[in-house]
């Protein structure tokens, strides 16, 4: 089961650097394309600790589970359409992380696939993915939505924390911070689909 498990969590994280990359090369960019960012292959998208820290808390038998993968390479000078195009890119990955857990909870609807542990995952992994790279914190994908609507100098000023990211990630997570956050908004996507499974 724990394989299984780890195999849904990579190729969820797979899906969602591929829509950043497919949407920059919809947008102009083919900056993804030339850097081999257009696979299916796991290795060409993980970040170790991305990927290690979310099978740590599947170990743990943590409630609470994100991850992230290695950003994809975007020129946002190559972009068409301008702010328009990087919000584009930015969104993408969150929108295929909410639309792969929409689809499953309409599999088990329709009886297509059984109600199971696997299949709970699945949408519950891929609701986590989606809604924790929502957070505006540099560099998840979050920060650079909200960058798509800001002026040049604070736009900068977002992507210069970039580096210090993952040490504001795992300090509110220590902390429990993250948790009190993510919760109530689990609580409610969890409740819509619950709603579109029962209905």
């Amino acid at each position: 089961m724990f394989v299984f498990k780890v195999i849904i969590l990579l190729f969820s994280l797979v899906l969602h650097e591929l829509a950043h990359g497919y949407m920059a090369l919809f947008c102009g960019d083919k900056t993804a394309k030339h850097s081999g960012r257009l696979s299916l292959n796991p290795l060409k998208h993980l970040d170790p600790i991305g990927a290690l820290v979310p099978i740590v808390m599947l170990l743990s038998g943590s409630g609470f589970i994100f991850g992230w993968a290695k950003p994809v390479p975007v020129n946002y000078f190559a972009l068409r359409n301008g702010r328009v195009g990087e919000f584009l890119v930015a969104i993408a990955g969150v929108l295929t992380n909410y639309s792969l857990m929409i689809i499953g909870a309409l599999l088990i609807r329709f009886n297509i696939i059984p109600f199971n542990d696997l299949s709970v995952y699945f949408i519950i992994i891929n609701m986590a993915l989606g809604t924790f790279n929502l957070l505006p914190i540099p560099p998840l994908d979050g920060s650079r939505v909200i960058a798509s609507f800001l002026n040049d100098e604070n736009r900068i000023r977002i992507f210069t924390i970039d580096t210090y990211g993952i040490l504001i990630i795992l300090g509110l997570s220590y902390f429990g911070i993250l948790s009190k956050i993510m919760s109530p908004i689990y609580n409610f996507i969890i409740g819509v689909i619950d709603l579109i499974i029962r209905s």
